[in-house]
């Protein structure tokens, strides 16, 4: 090698960043340990909430607390309590004074998606962990007015009729954050965005205050958390109910279609 070609390769390498850039699947997989490690921080809390769309309003408590404890209860427009005590899944209805336990005798992924569909309604984004599949995840790192910079997580997949549902998430770097939810599917274009936060420097996290619901650019409905406590003392027996006087109270089993050989 000359000794021109040797300076000169010197001087590209000397100019070049000592740290290259993250691949993608790199990135992915450091999103997935935020929340992993974010998770780990937050074992524990307890929220109420008012859900608004149009002139109608909605109330409701959530307390969660690891491992797999839940429970959320409709305050209005009427009162029903969902709870998970780690084994069986409870519903209260005031209106029918009935109380129900289901003891799910399930595989353990159809019980997680059961679970999840349930409590859904009383969780939003920010709150639980995003569902990010092991592969097909394209992960940049963006400007965020909320960030200052944000993971960008792309994931495609397609609906009943092959057509693509494309999912992006923006959560704070690096610890995790939820910011933003936008999901694409046709001409619809629906978004979930944190409008304001509740953040604890102790345990180095936020969670939404304030979340607006979009479609096509056009809110159609915010939630505001009206109390927020994060790592709660919550007993065990929160999380396991027990029919008050006068309901009747039902016992069932929830089963894998087909598992009792009907």
């Amino acid at each position: 090698m000359s000794l021109r070609t040797s300076l000169l390769l010197g001087l590209l390498l000397s100019g070049c960043p000592r740290d290259a850039p993250k691949a993608p699947e790199n990135l992915a997989s450091e999103a997935r340990r935020a929340l992993a490690e974010r998770d780990r921080r937050l074992t524990a809390y307890l929220v109420e909430a008012a859900t608004t769309q149009g002139d109608q309003t909605a109330t409701h408590t959530f307390v969660a607390r690891a491992p797999n404890r839940v429970k959320g209860t409709l305050l209005t427009p009427q009162q029903v309590t969902l709870s998970f005590d780690g084994a069986r899944f409870f519903k209260l209805s005031v209106a029918d004074k009935k109380l129900e336990a289901f003891e799910l005798k399930l595989p353990a992924e159809k019980a997680a998606l059961f679970l999840t569909t349930q409590f859904a309604p009383f969780v939003p984004e920010g709150y639980r962990t995003p569902l990010l599949p092991s592969k097909g995840v394209t992960a940049t790192k963006v400007a965020h007015p909320r960030g200052p910079e944000a993971f960008e997580l792309v994931m495609t997949t397609p609906d009943e009729a092959g057509q693509p549902i494309t999912v992006t998430y923006h959560l704070r770097f690096p610890s995790g954050d939820f910011l933003a939810k936008t999901t694409k599917a046709g001409a619809l274009t629906s978004e979930v965005v944190v409008e304001a936060e509740h953040c604890d420097a102790a345990r180095a996290l936020c969670v939404p205050k304030v979340v607006v619901q979009k479609e096509n650019g056009v809110e159609l409905g915010r939630t505001t958390f009206t109390r927020i406590e994060l790592a709660p003392e919550v007993p065990n027996d929160t999380f396991s109910l027990t029919a008050p006087e006068g309901y009747t109270f039902e016992k069932h089993e929830l089963v894998e279609s087909g598992a009792d050989g009907r």
